[in-house]
């Protein structure tokens, strides 16, 4: 029997390894789907550094043709979140410019949001929506046969002035069926010296939240009437963390799971098994509702060295009625109290310029994080994902315009890019009555300042101060938490990863 042509697909993606691609990866190459990836590091200009190292865009753009006329695809995908949406569409305007016999398949986070936005632009043929590990097989299978290509569930195709929108496909309920991540992809264009260091793994998909601000938001609406929330079972997580040990000999697990801790049971076989079969560090999310004693004590015990717990605002009100988050600040401080009592190093996350913030609740922020004293704690601005439900809140407090939503869906807020450093001392224009980088002073210190100078900092309302702190100053009290914490590591990485790809291995066309 005559083998079934099989296209060949071309991944581009900024930035840092994305554990989406590395499992559509898997599922094509699982059905002998030629693939390969063409990974752009941006190591001076992405989400956390903006380095005065020179304009990258040019030699992208020479080493996406390069690539695109050595390996010949037939479909290039990208798989943006919004920080790199426009990024994208011009890479791939420039693609159908220069080669407009390949197909533009796009997906991902700021595609689910608003698909319909992504289909207005040309140089996209097509887009798949959710998750798509099986999807995007049969979007492969079926590539050469347009009548069958029009019925692939969960695609969104170009045809003339005509897009066909195919019916969503309904999720995986059993994920132990689908391949581990394919790693290698990414792995094998970086550098070795730095694949030592952590493993990203998810033991799970989906969230039982659906926060205003966060993506999940958005796949709650999606995927209406179906279980979101999905598990492997342990022995399938720890198979995985056990065969990409004896391979890459990583020295930490980074759980990505929106929340580890959501099954009290499944997390005790979980690290039972972790426990004897991996034995290294891992970081992991919990949610101040989804945690107990028990499980700071079984996390410990595990060897995780790194706890992080979302709270972003201090108002409880605010927080039930326009995030969406229904715990306590008494659960909040609750499960700090725990990792203080098992000596268990946890963050917290904050988010500045939320709609109708006012400076009682900034106040109550630094008293809540004054008493819980995290090991450190995490701050941005809201940056407005679309399609989420905080932008409603927005529009409402007249800090959004329609022009503004429009901007937001087309990846051209500005706030989406800056990099984090940048966002320590942002402010919106639209706040000017809150010194915004006063309480991030104050958020800083909290971690490594005695509680008492803190409540004399707020006693004699530092937080009145009219002029900024300096963007230096904010920079060396976050090398001063990292410190505290412990974690100067990740700077190091940083440094490392401009040496090993910019100094003594350099990321260059001859990589191709």
């Amino acid at each position: 029997m005559k083998q079934k042509k099989l296209p060949k697909f071309l991944f581009v993606h900024l930035e840092t390894e994305n554990i989406g691609i590395e499992y559509l990866s898997a599922a094509l190459k699982k059905n002998n789907v030629p693939i390969d990836l063409l990974f752009l590091p941006r190591i001076y200009n992405n989400i956390a550094f903006h380095f005065g190292g020179g304009d990258e865009s040019k030699n992208e753009k020479f080493l996406i043709i390069a690539k695109i006329k050595q390996y010949k695809p037939d479909i290039v995908c990208f798989s943006p979140f919004t920080s790199q949406y426009l990024w994208t569409i011009t890479q791939a305007t420039m693609i159908k410019k220069k080669f407009p016999e390949i197909f533009v398949l796009f997906g991902g986070v700021h595609v689910n949001s608003v698909p319909d936005e992504v289909m207005k632009q040309k140089c996209v043929d097509g887009l798949i929506l959710g998750e798509a590990d099986t999807q995007i097989v049969e979007f492969a299978k079926n590539f050469y046969d347009l009548d069958k290509l029009k019925s692939v569930e969960s695609l969104w195709i170009r045809e003339g002035k005509k897009i066909v929108k195919n019916k969503l496909a309904k999720l995986v309920a059993n994920l132990d069926i689908l391949p581990f991540p394919d790693k290698d992809i990414f792995y094998d264009q970086i550098p070795k010296q730095l694949l030592d260091t952590s493993y990203v793994i998810m033991a799970s998909r989906g969230c039982p939240f659906a926060c205003t601000y966060c993506a999940n938001n958005v796949y709650q609406k999606l995927y209406i009437g179906q279980r979101r929330l999905r598990f492997r079972t342990p022995e399938n997580v720890v198979a995985e963390l056990v065969e990409a040990k004896k391979k890459y000999h990583y020295k930490m697990v980074e759980f990505f799971d929106d929340v580890l801790t959501i099954d009290e049971k499944r997390l005790e076989i979980l690290l039972k098994l972790y426990r004897k079969k991996v034995g290294v560090p891992f970081t992991c999310y919990m949610h101040p509702q989804l945690v107990n004693e028990n499980i700071i004590k079984l996390l410990k015990k595990s060897g995780c060295s790194w706890l992080k717990m979302g709270v972003q605002s201090a108002n409880e009100q605010y927080r039930r009625m326009h995030l969406k988050r229904g715990e306590s600040n008494k659960e909040i401080v609750a499960a700090s109290d725990l990792c203080h009592k098992y000596n268990l190093t946890f963050s917290l996350d904050h988010i500045f310029n939320l709609p109708g913030e006012t400076e009682e609740n900034l106040i109550e922020a630094v008293e809540l994080y004054t008493r819980c004293k995290p090991t450190a704690i995490n701050y941005g601005t809201l940056i407005y994902l679309p399609g989420t439900e905080i932008i409603d809140l927005g529009i409402k407090q007249k800090l959004l315009t329609k022009n503004d939503v429009k901007l937001i869906n087309l990846g051209k807020d500005p706030v989406v890019h800056m990099s984090n450093f940048e966002l320590f001392s942002h402010q919106d224009d639209s706040i000017k009555n809150l010194n915004l980088s006063v309480y991030a002073m104050l958020l800083s210190l909290i971690p490594i300042a005695p509680a008492s100078l803190i409540r004399f900092l707020i006693n004699r309302k530092i937080y009145k101060w009219k002029r900024p702190v300096p963007q230096s100053f904010l920079v060396v009290l976050k090398v001063l938490d990292k410190m505290y914490a412990k974690q100067m590591f990740v700077y190091a990485s940083v440094f490392r990863t401009l040496y090993y790809y910019y100094i003594k291995d350099k990321w260059s066309v001859n990589k191709i």
